[in-house]
């Protein structure tokens, strides 16, 4: 049984015996998450049938914490790469602090700081991490990614709804749109999903899951996916003061000044795109 793999694979790397496996309630993801309890903590085992999927995950987990970023540790890893043993951050997430919260000040912290450590893994992680080979899909979000990003509006908003377009005009548009945005200044590390639900907080501290899809791109992308994630519905005077200290925090660890114009500019534009 899968409990007895993870108990295998657990006991050879920590002999802490175990207490408990307990199956988490899933989410969107096809991945299926353990909790393993033993006396004086928990772990995380996770079981995915999509290997290149686990690789990404280890491989960026592994590349991040070496930078310094607050990422899970993986402890164990099984010989075919479908079950891995990890750091277990909890389960509570930044949303669940904004729903439980709402608009405090406390919450605010918790944003700023959520940006802040972005930036860091963004461009510190950046550094020596190999697209190429460790990228789930594409390695860098440029022109085509971009493009099948705008498609899935066609697709799933205007054709699904049956409502009248020029098909033509609409392409034109998009490919404009596409070819402009691969063009911004700074490309790093893209988490690519990135929002409060994928953002753990353990003693008001921040952490991050959900990474195994990030590529190259845009500093801008992730920042928007946060800032208007639907859920969230920030407060337009949360949305641009978290970017204001967004931007200066990504100054500070690039060590160099951002044109604020231009990034606002093509901020807009991945604004667009993930709406």
């Amino acid at each position: 049984s899968i409990n007895q793999e993870i108990a295998v694979l657990f006991s050879g790397y920590i002999k802490d015996p175990v207490v408990s496996i307990k199956k988490i309630p899933q989410s969107g993801s096809i991945r299926i998450y353990y909790r393993i309890h033993t006396v004086k903590q928990s772990y995380i085992a996770t079981y995915g049938e999509n290997i290149k999927e686990n690789q990404s995950f280890i491989r960026f987990s592994r590349h991040f914490k070496k930078k310094n970023c607050p990422v899970p540790e993986i402890y164990a890893v099984n010989e075919a790469c479908t079950l891995y043993i990890q750091e277990d951050f909890g389960d509570v997430s930044l949303l669940n602090k904004l729903e439980e919260h709402g608009l405090t000040p406390y919450v605010f912290d918790l944003f700023r700081q959520s940006l802040k450590t972005l930036a860091h893994l963004q461009i510190r992680g950046d550094e020596g991490l190999d697209y190429e080979n460790w990228s789930l899909t594409s390695s860098e979000f440029g022109k085509q990614a971009i493009l099948s990003d705008l498609l899935y509006f066609k697709y799933y908003f205007l054709d699904t709804l049956q409502l009248p377009y020029d098909k033509e005009k609409l392409i034109a548009d998009f490919e404009t749109f596409a070819s402009d945005l691969s063009l911004v200044d700074h490309k790093y590390f893209m988490f690519r999903d990135f929002q409060s639900r994928n953002i753990m907080i353990e003693n008001d501290s921040v952490h991050f899951i959900d990474y195994q899809g990030g590529m190259k791109g845009a500093l801008q992308y992730d920042v928007a996916s946060m800032l208007w994630q639907a859920k969230a519905e920030l407060p337009d005077e949360w949305k641009n003061g978290l970017l204001e200290y967004y931007m200066d925090c990504a100054q500070e660890i690039m060590g160099m000044k951002i044109n604020r114009h231009r990034f606002l500019v093509q901020y807009r534009g991945y604004v667009l795109i993930r709406l």
